[in-house]
């Protein structure tokens, strides 16, 4: 009995390559018309994609109006603007008119106070409109403002109560404010 694997029926060692056999035929590459298809056909689609948003993008503008107050917005917002006037004339009767006594150290704070209360109340006053606001109550609100702020800043620049422009500038304030309480009522 004889063994394969005797040493006698060996066959001669064979080196071992270890290199890629080489292929019996080159592996399949795309067809060249359908690159080529490909090549046009991608760019030409995104192309169209880019121009219909851009289309759209320049055509469609929201609307810059806003939307019509109701009317129960219109009586909110006309409420808050007429307590916002009666809070600010209260702070400039209140801070005008108080007694100053025979002490100038006094009579220097009230007046401080005063100009605060003016200044402070025209931002109070502007603070408080909002589109829903009547326009004549607005503007004349407006008016009052400004008003104030030009009272203000003259006594802030040492302007006299006695000097002709405070006295025209407190003439056109307590006009404009008696239109602002019968539109107030």
């Amino acid at each position: 009995m004889t063994h394969s694997a005797e040493p006698d029926d060996e066959q001669p060692h064979q080196p071992v390559s270890h290199a890629r056999p080489e292929p019996d035929a080159a592996p399949a590459r795309p067809k060249p018309r359908i690159v080529s298809r490909l090549a046009v056909v991608a760019p030409t689609l995104m192309a169209v994609v880019a121009l219909g948003i851009a289309i759209w993008a320049l055509t469609d503008r929201p609307s810059t109006t806003p939307p019509s107050p109701t009317a129960q917005e219109i009586a909110e917002a006309k409420g808050r603007a007429c307590d916002a006037y009666g809070l600010a004339r209260s702070a400039v009767a209140l801070q005008t008119r108080a007694d100053t006594g025979s002490d100038p150290i006094a009579a220097q704070a009230i007046a401080a106070n005063a100009r605060l209360a003016m200044a402070v109340g025209s931002q109070h006053l502007v603070d408080s409109l909002s589109p829903a606001v009547p326009s004549e109550l607005a503007g004349l609100l407006r008016s009052v403002a400004a008003d104030l702020q030009g009272l203000a800043i003259n006594a802030l620049a040492g302007t006299t109560d006695g000097d002709t422009g405070q006295i025209a500038r407190l003439k056109d304030l307590e006009a404009t404010s008696a239109r602002v309480v019968e539109l107030c009522k």
